[in-house]
């Protein structure tokens, strides 16, 4: 709904926000008698490492030991990065060994007897048992560039990547034994190779017809067929018959993700088809005893969402598309039941169900499982992880009995369950989960901006989401409000405390609840937030009070909720003209003059908003960098018809942004995240 107030020739109007901040939370599956628990948590001997960039990789062999591959630097002023192997005990209770690596590697797959197979950059190694005893170096090409590793239970190993040079010596019979030719110039020749248990190549082949592509992961069946899965640059990428997506079912095509499944000689498709139409970038591969393909993709507008797919074994049809809003996907692994285990770096409005551990304040990673239908079993944070969004990546491996690993950076709550025997420990830590119905869970888990979803910190006023369970009634329940009577302090049972003192409830539902932060919350202020529903209290969060947390409703995570000059929604198909005025909303903007009851509706004359809120840009400029560009604000205040809280600006598009450049909305000396607003000439 859309209302319009004039005020001289400044356009107030209002959008109905509710239905955006009620969808973040993902449908949950009927309860199922699943759930896991953490069995050990302990911090991983990284040695000498100053810094840790990454655990590449975690994997276990038949007899449930456990391996890691991570790699860091030596010392705090050193350039020399290291790349380490580890083997650990079945309980994690001892290094078995640690080898350190001379070279990078790329990738780790480990058979069942416990050999280990790595990726280099143009070669794949295999090593002994002892972690050091090199079995056989295969150069793959001059040119390659491998980005997965996968092995069979008779040792085969199969690795993909792609080639800067079409230099692959390619075997007779194989599916594609020409590079592709095209006329682009492009470098991206997309390969699979397929090793004996010896070394020597079983089979070699390039991949994608006439197109370029760069794969990204590979797995292998129980009968020997390798899945791929990655990025082809062009419609021209081969699909087979029956496809569950063509290239004529994508729009504007510029790149998109593909799975193929080989036949176990490297002789032909068994499929290959494209993976969504959305413009999602595949991450990893898993295959189910079944031999359904479950991808995994980043997806949403920079990167803000993940995307799991599950793929009958014909590559026909999918079983479920699955979305994880605010998510960045880091692992991914299969049992044999056909769940699929998402390793994420998770933000503040992540979907839980019988979460394990609450929310960090600056990120957290997070373990989702889904069922064969994609429905959510768990999806917990990661007891004393950071995960900062987009930039930590987490490492997940299956072990015996479903049993699962994550590996993971402490943030300063983490505390280790055991002590690992061996060197000193590191910077990495790796937490054991298995089936455990019995475990505990908070009920509260997580709260951020309603709008940005930043959980670092609240400002009086604000809009806040909570995340959780067990925190209100089944189905939503909104109030019934009026510019008289505003939004209530309890609703269907539920109640919120800021320090002791009600907030308003917008919304209340066992997962999610919003709720207004309370003017009277003062700066250097530490606030303890807590739920009581059916008189029962459950644990509380803290968080510090600060002056300003800007946020800015977004449709999607990025794009505005803004509103052109005309009143239509903002888009990439209906953008604003240059020159006219457009209208975002956001909350977190500080405190309001002359102030407001808590919960109140805002009706002219209009109070102000203490703090000046400024809207920019950055340009590049060199040699001098990225300039701030400021946006003239002809409006910036509470919105009218809304709750307190809100903030409405208006602002000239007073310019073009054909390649997208992020806005940013500043007030109290704090910045907002990025997000997009379309204006064409």
């Amino acid at each position: 709904m859309v209302r319009s107030v004039p005020t001289d020739w400044i356009m107030f109007q209002r959008l109905s926000l509710w239905s955006a901040l009620l969808s973040a939370t993902a449908a949950m599956a009927a309860a199922q008698d699943f759930q896991l628990g953490v069995n050990y948590s302990e911090l991983i001997p990284t040695g000498s490492l100053a810094t840790v960039y990454q655990p590449i990789e975690t994997a276990t062999d038949s007899q449930g030991a456990i391996y890691l591959l991570v790699n860091g630097i030596v010392g705090q002023q050193s350039s020399t990065v290291v790349y380490y192997l580890m083997k650990l005990t079945p309980a994690g209770d001892r290094v078995v060994y640690q080898t350190l690596l001379t070279f990078q590697p790329l990738a780790m797959a480990v058979d069942p007897g416990g050999k280990v197979y790595l990726a280099g950059n143009d070669f794949v190694q295999k090593v002994g048992t002892d972690g050091k005893t090199v079995v056989y170096t295969t150069k793959i090409a001059q040119n390659a560039y491998l980005t997965g590793l996968a092995v069979d239970p008779a040792g085969r190993a199969y690795v993909t990547g792609w080639l800067s040079a079409p230099d692959l010596q390619t075997t007779p019979g194989a599916l594609q034994q020409t590079p592709p030719r095209t006329a682009s110039g492009s470098n991206s020749y997309a390969f699979v190779v397929r090793l004996k248990p010896a070394g020597a190549v079983d089979y070699a082949t390039y991949l994608g017809g006439t197109s370029q592509a760069q794969p990204v992961g590979i797995a292998v069946d129980a009968s020997g067929s390798a899945l791929v899965t990655g990025l082809a640059f062009s419609a021209s990428f081969p699909t087979t018959p029956g496809a569950y997506l063509a290239a004529s079912g994508i729009s504007n095509f510029v790149s998109a993700s593909f799975l193929a499944r080989l036949s176990p000689d490297g002789a032909t498709l068994v499929y290959s088809t494209f993976t969504d139409a959305q413009g999602a970038y595949a991450t990893g591969v898993a295959v189910d005893a079944a031999d359904n393909a479950v991808v995994l993709l980043v997806t949403g507008a920079h990167a803000s969402a993940s995307l799991v797919l599950r793929f009958n074994p014909e590559g026909t049809a999918a079983a479920y598309s699955r979305l994880l809003p605010a998510a960045y996907s880091s692992g991914l692994a299969v049992d044999t039941a056909g769940h699929a285990y998402v390793a994420v770096s998770a933000a503040a409005n992540y979907a839980v169900k019988n979460s394990l551990a609450p929310c960090g304040a600056t990120g957290t990673a997070a373990l989702t499982v889904l069922d064969v239908n994609g429905d959510i079993l768990q999806s917990t944070y990661i007891a004393g992880s950071t995960g900062a969004f987009y930039s930590t990546p987490i490492a997940v491996g299956l072990g015996l009995d479903s049993t699962i690993y994550v590996v993971a950076f402490p943030d300063a709550t983490y505390l280790p369950t055991q002590q690992l025997a061996g060197p000193p420990a590191g910077l990495l830590f790796l937490t054991s989960l298995s089936q455990n119905l019995r475990v505990a869970t908070p009920p509260l888990a997580c709260v951020g901006n309603a709008a940005s979803y930043d959980s670092t910190g609240i400002a009086g006023g604000e809009i806040v989401s909570l995340f959780g369970q067990r925190m209100g009634p089944a189905t939503g329940v909104e109030p019934q409000v009026s510019a008289q009577t505003g939004f209530p302090m309890q609703l269907a049972d539920v109640q919120v405390t800021f320090n002791d003192i009600p907030g308003p409830l917008l919304y209340v539902q066992d997962g999610q609840i919003n709720a207004i932060a309370p003017w009277a919350l003062q700066a250097s202020q530490t606030v303890r937030i807590c739920v009581v529903y059916n008189s029962s209290a459950t644990n509380c969060l803290t968080r510090p009070v600060v002056a300003a947390d800007p946020g800015v409703f977004t449709v999607d995570g990025y794009d505005a909720a803004a509103l052109n000059q005309d009143g239509t929604l903002n888009s990439s198909s209906n953008p604003a003209k240059v020159g006219s005025i457009v209208t975002i909303f956001a909350t977190g903007l500080g405190p309001i003059s002359p102030s407001q009851p808590d919960g109140g509706v805002v009706v002219p004359p209009l109070p102000a908003n203490v703090l000046a809120a400024q809207l920019f840009w950055y340009q590049s400029a060199w040699p001098i960098g990225l300039i701030p560009m400021y946006l003239t604000v002809k409006y910036a205040g509470p919105a009218p018809y809304e709750v307190a809280g809100v903030s409405q600006i208006n602002f000239a598009a007073d310019f073009t942004n054909g390649t997208y450049v992020p806005l940013y909305l500043v007030a109290g000396g704090q910045t907002s995240a990025g997000f997009q607003v379309y204006v064409a000439q």
